[in-house]
């Protein structure tokens, strides 16, 4: 019988292809990923993977492998949920995915009281760009997803459920130049390096459309650099030591030190996007569901202390 571990190991190397990234994913030396793929080959007789160029690559035996692995991978993830539902959320593991800024504006409350009303059900939190948790969400590596549907493909099919929105504001260092600046407008704010989670460029560029800058700024604009990084605490200090400029929110402000400050611009309709999202006609657990009511009342919470 194939070791299900095994499955799980030949899913990551071809998400990666390659050895040497899906080993440190794994958590396991490059020596023993390559053991597992091929004791998986030796036990079915085939070459599941060939290196080329550009990559590991899943032969045709193994595409056929992965297409069956992740049916495997879902049944046995269902069963698991569909036991867990029986004990009535005694016990039980809940996986989530979150974006940077939901992770560092909401998400830690809401976890914390939720992990104190169920104390038994163990909670792993996967932060990552939205594109990436969609990935995981489709093989049910994940039961939802907290964070901007913006930023997924509007091809791809989803279901969301929306938080309150609420302003975005930007901010810099103490002391930056554009605080001289007695009309600070969105010009004003490009004319400086951007910086930002996931697809710092593709948000810059998404406001340079949305509030119809003319072609001569659009070209000036595009041609300052960008920062893009999915860690809002590592955000915050590249602002702190550059003249780099990035946005926040009112609740993720209130814990900036005193060497950041808001830029004195408010753009109408420059908002929050908040969302719970799920696959269409995906029945969520009972541990999901009751984290999603949590995630809506710690929001409702910070937005108001």
């Amino acid at each position: 019988m194939i070791d299900l571990k095994h499955l799980h190991h030949a899913h990551t190397l071809a998400r990666y292809q390659n050895f040497a990234i899906a080993a440190e994913t794994l958590s396991l030396s490059q020596s023993a990923l390559t053991r597992s793929i091929q004791s998986l080959e030796e036990q079915l007789g085939v070459l599941l993977f060939e290196r080329t160029r550009k990559g590991t690559k899943p032969t045709a035996f193994g595409i056929k492998l992965l297409e069956h692995s992740e049916v495997i991978t879902q049944q046995m993830r269902q069963l698991e949920r569909d036991m867990q539902d029986m004990q009535g959320m005694r016990t039980g593991t809940l996986n989530v995915g979150a974006g940077p800024a939901v992770a560092k504006s909401f998400l830690g409350a809401a976890t914390g009281q939720f992990s104190q009303q169920h104390p038994h059900i163990d909670i792993n939190l996967k932060l990552e760009n939205i594109n990436k948790l969609y990935a995981q969400l489709l093989v049910g590596e994940i039961e939802f997803i907290v964070g901007d549907p913006l930023y997924i493909n509007p091809d791809q099919p989803i279901d969301t459920r929306v938080f309150p929105k609420h302003p975005i504001y930007f901010f810099c260092r103490q002391h930056h130049p554009i605080l001289q600046n007695n009309n600070i407008n969105l010009q004003a704010i490009f004319q400086y390096p951007f910086a930002a989670p996931y697809m710092a460029r593709h948000y810059k560029q998404a406001l340079i459309n949305r509030f119809s800058l003319n072609h001569v700024q659009t070209e000036r604009l595009s041609s300052c650099s960008d920062i893009e990084c999915d860690n809002m605490d590592i955000l915050e200090s590249i602002v702190k030591n550059s003249n780099a400029i990035s946005f926040t929110t009112e609740s993720i402000q209130r814990e900036f030190s005193e060497s950041l400050m808001l830029i004195p611009l408010q753009i109408p309709n420059l908002q929050t996007n908040y969302a719970i999202i799920t696959l269409p006609n995906k029945t969520l657990s009972p541990h999901a569901e009751a984290f999603i009511e949590q995630l809506f009342i710690s929001e409702a919470v910070e937005t108001v202390s």
